[in-house]
């Protein structure tokens, strides 16, 4: 469907895979502590609608039927002043794709090559032939809706979100959650997949720090 990264960019022996990380993603960060029932879906929605500044660490894997590829992953976003950065490095340290957004600015740094622009995804797209929907993940990484079209379909034992759909820029794409933790009151998923027709992204979460 797509190489991770096109041409004459080159940067696809970047990616090293992480074999256990794709066929299993079953790591459950510690150090968090095990969710209870506290809220309702309302009450939840509507506090983690406040949280606009936190930062994640983990890993992340791209998967399509030709190719997969993975990296570990570290994005900062406050959303307040419109600001994020998102870097993916190979599990050696070596930088793969580094971020930085100030509102509507964004600049990607990749194999030495600085790239600005206006339209993130496109820009990235442009780059790296991927489609992401940074701005939406934003939302969905915690849980709640982008957009009011947004469906979300809720366990009935925790109340929690286990799965979500959307039609985002025309294109449909499916949302499940695990491995709930309560970090500073915010009940938040720690395993993600995010599908999209060929793609699957899997993203783990070693470390959710939220800034209140």
């Amino acid at each position: 469907m797509f190489s991770f990264f096109k041409g004459k960019f080159c940067l696809l022996y970047f990616f090293v895979l992480i074999a256990f990380f794709i066929s299993g993603c079953s790591h459950t960060p510690d150090k968090k502590t095990p969710v209870t029932i506290e809220q309702t879906p309302q009450q939840r929605a509507m506090q983690l609608a406040q949280l606009q500044q936190w930062q994640v660490t983990g890993k992340i894997a791209f998967i399509e039927k030709t190719a997969r590829n993975s990296a570990s992953l570290f994005w900062q976003v406050n959303e307040q002043k419109q600001y994020q950065q998102l870097n993916l490095t190979t599990y050696l340290g070596i930088n793969i794709l580094q971020l930085e957004s100030d509102a509507n600015n964004h600049e990607i740094q990749v194999d030495g090559k600085t790239y600005q622009g206006t339209n993130l995804e496109a820009l990235i797209y442009s780059i790296t032939g991927l489609t992401l929907p940074t701005k939406a993940l934003t939302y969905w990484l915690k849980g709640i809706t982008y957009q009011n079209t947004d469906n979300i379909i809720y366990d009935e034992i925790t109340l929690l979100p286990e799965s979500l759909s959307s039609e985002y820029n025309n294109e449909v794409w499916q949302v499940s959650y695990a491995n709930y933790q309560s970090i500073k009151g915010y009940s938040l998923a720690t395993t993600f997949s995010i599908k999209k027709d060929d793609l699957l992204i899997k993203i783990i979460i070693n470390d959710w720090s939220i800034v209140n």
